[in-house]
């Protein structure tokens, strides 16, 4: 790390051993949002959608000859064959499935929920086939499940959760911005979000070399003396991916200094999993130029090193 007094007065460190401890002492238990658990939005949208077919559906619900029904209603209304994967929680126009029988334990079957305006007999069969195995039409039956597009929308939901991760990027990306932002007015600074060598070029002029062509960076600052490239991560849950993602991070930071020693690079990352990989983040703080937490930001650190011409 570079650091200097200005910094060190600023959380009350006397040096980079101090720094490192006040680093991880001081992430933040949680940057959740009120939108974080559930994108409502996105999951009533994508329902209201099929929610017409999934009606139709609900025709089989209680029916005792439960799978001449659905081969019956799949020819009457083919397009209900293409929500098939959604009713296990999928997203996949073919599914393989492993059906081992006694001659060969890796026979596969595979089948298929393409869109097409009309099915074949044997296409039927097998469609009622895979949505009888999966259990589909048995719950139907069952009447355990009361009405599909409730069901449909509990689906959405649980599928949702997989998004959670994604939406811990994005709001630590929106934290971040929001002190870049205002440092930027005060020290009359310009800053790119998503910004990748073309946009960094097209907006201030920089040649950024990058490690991949789709190399893009949360954001770049224009101090108009030198120009930062910022990458940001929050991690609430720890593992052994956090060993990978320092490496990541210190690998991108020795590229950009051997490429283009001009610019600065500044990784801000956050987030109680890193008491599961507190070694690696030490190994990446000791060779990365700057590795900042939020509450090193909060005290000003961020903005004092923009101010530097190092």
């Amino acid at each position: 790390m570079k650091f200097n007094n200005i910094f060190y007065d600023k959380i009350g460190c006397r040096n980079e051993e101090e720094v490192f401890y006040y680093l991880i002492n001081n992430f933040k238990q949680t940057i959740r949002t009120w939108d974080y658990f559930v994108a409502w939005d996105k999951i009533i949208k994508r329902v209201s959608k099929i929610e017409v077919t999934l009606n139709i559906l609900n025709y089989l619900i209680g029916k005792e000859q439960i799978v001449d029904e659905f081969k019956n209603l799949v020819k009457m209304y083919p397009e209900i064959v293409e929500i098939i994967p959604v009713l296990i929680a999928l997203r996949e126009e073919n599914i393989k499935i492993l059906d081992p029988n006694e001659e060969n334990v890796f026979n596969y079957k595979e089948y298929s929920f393409k869109k097409k305006k009309s099915y074949t007999d044997e296409e039927i069969k097998l469609i009622a086939e895979f949505a009888s195995k999966v259990g589909l039409l048995d719950i139907f039956k069952k009447k355990n499940v009361k009405n599909i597009v409730d069901y449909v929308i509990g689906i959405e939901v649980g599928l949702d959760t997989n998004a959670r991760k994604n939406r811990s990027g994005d709001v630590m990306e929106a934290i971040t911005e929001l002190f870049i932002k205002k440092i930027c007015i005060n020290q009359g600074y310009r800053y790119l979000s998503q910004a990748n060598a073309e946009k960094i070029k097209e907006n201030f002029g920089y040649e950024v070399v990058v490690d991949k062509s789709e190399r893009t960076f949360d954001f770049a600052i224009d101090t108009r003396y030198k120009l930062y490239l910022i990458e940001t991560n929050f991690y609430g849950g720890g593992g052994s991916k956090l060993k990978a993602v320092a490496g990541e991070f210190t690998n991108l930071f020795n590229f950009i200094k051997s490429k283009t020693p001009q610019h600065g690079f500044i990784w801000i990352t956050d987030g109680q999993g890193w008491h599961t990989a507190e070694r690696p983040l030490r190994e990446a703080f000791n060779k990365i130029d700057y590795l900042l937490n939020l509450n090193m930001i909060e005290k000003g650190i961020l903005e004092e090193l923009l101010k530097q011409r190092l």
